[in-house]
């Protein structure tokens, strides 16, 4: 089964709406392919990204950690667990944490074999050029997605599908 992280920054509307009704956050993130000016889809990166934010598996302390794998959980469980609703003050340290990464400090942590060894979806990291063509586009993708929500004052919506 493949697993795809997608993530949506919300109206005020829309974050009354999952707030009182939980439900509401499927609809909304399974939003497919999401708005680029609201949305960002990392496919199936998520996990590589996580890991040079982090060097963690699964860590979600920190605010690079919180970029994938933060917020509170909401609504039903989506097949791989409930989406989850970062607040806006949380995307704007997110934002400011990655815009202190950039793409070729990310691309410098690059380790094939620890991610082999720690098992970091989706495990080809062996391929050619698998930064560059696959992991770079999409953490930049990421670092504008936060920005333009940090900016927008706007909590975010993420999911893994």
């Amino acid at each position: 089964m493949v697993m795809t992280w997608t993530a949506r920054a919300l109206t005020e509307e829309e974050h009354e709406a999952v707030l009182a009704k939980p439900g509401r956050a499927a609809e909304l993130v399974e939003d497919e392919p999401p708005d680029p000016k609201r949305g960002v889809d990392l496919d199936t990166a998520w996990h590589g990204i996580h890991w040079l934010l982090t060097g963690t598996a699964y860590d979600a302390e920190t605010a690079t950690g919180q970029a994938i794998f933060g917020g509170e959980p909401i609504g039903p469980d989506l097949g791989n667990g409930k989406a989850h609703l970062i607040d806006a003050p949380t995307v704007r340290k997110i934002s400011a944490a990655l815009d202190n990464l950039t793409a070729a400090e990310l691309g410098e942590r690059i380790d094939v074999d620890a991610m082999q060894a720690a098992d970091i979806y989706p495990g080809f990291w062996h391929e050619r050029d698998v930064f560059h063509d696959w992991l770079q586009p999409r953490y930049k993708a990421l670092r504008k997605f936060y920005r333009r929500a940090a900016k927008q004052g706007r909590p975010v919506l993420t999911a893994i599908l």
